[in-house]
């Protein structure tokens, strides 16, 4: 995603990128969330974390599937009946983020998944 785009865009991949893991290592929603954190530069980071008190290891499974849980975001967003410019139930709103889904577009979420699932694979950065 560029460095411009707006908060609202990376609120729609992060949300993407939750349903999809929940999906995809079958998980309650409810174990995982996640947040957008400000970053030096102006620049926007994705904070997933485990909502069980203690954690249970779900991000660290999420992390070491990276590549099925993108490829699940994709299709739960390509895939839903909603409109591009708009989200729903059935792709990236959930109760829990209610207060932004006006913000959420399936739209915004897809311009990032898209090219990664493209690609054959993501190359993640250990920094």
């Amino acid at each position: 995603m560029p460095l411009a785009a707006s908060t609202a865009n990376w609120r729609s991949l992060l949300y993407a990128t939750l349903e999809g893991a929940a999906e995809k290592l079958e998980l309650s929603r409810d174990d995982i969330g996640g947040t957008l954190y400000a970053r030096p530069g102006n620049r926007i980071g994705l904070v997933m974390f485990d909502a069980v008190p203690g954690g249970a290891g779900s991000v660290l499974r999420l992390a070491r599937a990276l590549d099925g849980v993108v490829e699940a975001a994709y299709t739960r967003a390509s895939t839903c009946d909603c409109g591009e410019e708009t989200s729903c139930y059935g792709c990236l709103r959930s109760f829990r983020n209610q207060a932004h889904h006006e913000d959420l577009s399936r739209a915004a979420a897809l311009n990032v998944l898209s090219p990664l699932t493209a690609t054959g694979g993501l190359v993640v950065s250990r920094s």
